[in-house]
């Protein structure tokens, strides 16, 4: 029964040989673009809004950092031809922000529309933008959440991918570096794995249709965004749709990579990490059928691997309890008679280490397996390393915009060592979770598309 279990695990480890092959690919193709570094400033201005959708900017003050960053970041590379629109669902907002240099466009409750929650708000934006002769090819929306937090870099990104007019919609990096040290420990370290796949975003984005796409640090030219619109029906992944029909109605060509940064935080609590990836799971169940059958076998690709990944978490962690439990009992024992347990465990580990790695040790165990075995070995050592190289990468990147010590750094970049099991784990629940929640609502719905209630997460 262990052998079979270890050949079932063999099999799903291999599965993802494929994304990490991808994974390195994309870093490599994409160095250079992922952040946009030729950032001179040319005075021939477009228009830009950049637009915060939120609930309510009364009960989530980052949405004030946020109108600050855009007016300061402008303010710096001397750019004027700007506004700021809030579009937001809480009528106590007029008087939050009335001190502030923005427009808030307060969703009617009489607003009708088939969209749900955010998608809502954003279709109303675009309708009180037409009413106001702004839905032009002269004009373009910047679309940030909350916590969103632009820097001068992504101004001058942003000018420049118009500049050139190479597309209609666009995107950029986004980083988690804000509230870092407030945020459940897990939860910040968890979102590391985040700026590391996005490389790969630059490439959903160049050659569309996108499988995915982010809600903010999204550029849309506004007559484009009128045109496809947020109408799209009881989703919580409205954006994964609106880049799909970006493509569908303009074609390849017209979605790129602005490149410009964006600054957002992690979710303070593993509760709000958990909800959140539960709408990204919940979202793409919901649009699938939406889209034409290569595109729908591409997402359940990328779903399955994202289910499967938990029971290969667990199983793993099963296993290496297992394997590993004499060992932790044999220094359990030793710390009953010697209570010095630094030493214990430092002796401990230094023996096995020297029994591991000796040079009789390696041959010795090359010398018994056969190519196939070192072959499969091989090739799960290179996904081993892979994921945990995502991990300390996305970190790194997430810190490079903080102003954490060096020495805290380098403690965090420890701790994610020793953590990534448990953020394994932690990543990859919500997605079990949410398939087979989804899929037993819609059975007890006779097949309809259920329709979830939107969990906030604090800010």
């Amino acid at each position: 029964m262990f052998d079979f279990i270890v050949a079932i695990l063999t099999i799903i480890w291999l599965s993802y040989f494929p994304i990490a092959i991808v994974s390195i690919i994309r870093i490599v193709q994409h160095r250079n673009v992922f952040i946009e570094k030729d950032l001179r400033r040319v005075h021939n201005d477009p228009k830009i809004i950049f637009q915060i959708t939120t609930r309510s900017a009364t009960k989530t003050p980052v949405v004030k950092r946020g109108i600050t960053s855009v007016i300061e970041s402008a303010r710096s590379v001397k750019y004027d031809d700007y506004e700021i629109a809030i579009a937001t669902d809480d009528p106590a907002d007029r008087d939050t922000l009335s001190k502030h240099k923005c427009e808030v466009l307060l969703v009617d409750q009489s607003f009708k529309t088939s969209a749900i929650r955010k998608g809502r708000a954003l279709q109303y934006a675009v309708e009180h933008r037409r009413k106001n002769s702004k839905n032009t090819s002269k004009h373009w929306i910047f679309h940030m959440d909350d916590e969103s937090y632009v820097t001068p870099q992504t101004v001058l990104a942003l000018l420049r991918f118009i500049r050139q007019g190479k597309g209609v919609a666009s995107e950029g990096p986004i980083f988690y570096p804000l509230k870092f040290e407030i945020a459940n420990r897990l939860t910040a370290i968890a979102e590391s794995i985040r700026p590391f796949s996005c490389y790969d975003c630059v490439s959903q984005m160049t050659h569309p249709p996108p499988l995915h796409m982010h809600g903010s640090n999204l550029l849309a030219r506004s007559d484009v965004e009128e045109a496809v619109g947020w109408d799209f029906g009881p989703t919580l992944a409205e954006d994964q749709l609106f880049g799909y029909k970006v493509f569908e109605k303009y074609g390849s060509s017209a979605m790129g990579w602005h490149g410009g940064i964006l600054l957002e935080q992690p979710p303070l609590t593993i509760r709000d990490h958990f909800f959140q990836r539960r709408r990204w799971i919940v979202g793409t169940l919901q649009n699938i059928h939406h889209f034409p059958p290569w595109h729908q076998r591409k997402l359940v690709f990328k779903s399955i691997t994202y289910f499967i990944g938990f029971v290969s978490a667990v199983a793993s962690s099963i296993l290496s309890i297992y394997s590993y439990y004499p060992q932790i009992n044999s220094l359990i024992s030793l710390y009953a008679t010697n209570f010095d347990l630094g030493e214990t465990i430092i002796a401990s580990l230094s023996t096995r280490v020297s029994e591991v790695f000796s040079y009789e040790s390696i041959v010795h165990s090359l010398a018994n397996l056969n190519p196939v075995e070192i072959t499969i070995g091989g090739v799960l050592f290179f996904t081993w390393i892979v994921w945990l190289m995502s991990y300390q990468i996305g970190l790194l990147m997430n810190l490079r915009y903080s102003k954490i010590r060096w020495q805290t750094r380098l403690s965090l970049h420890l701790q994610t060592l020793i953590l990534l099991p448990v953020l394994g784990l932690i990543e990859t629940f919500p997605a079990f979770y949410s398939v087979i929640e989804y899929y037993l609502s819609r059975k007890k719905q006779g097949r309809k598309v259920p329709v979830y209630d939107f969990h906030v997460v604090r800010k």
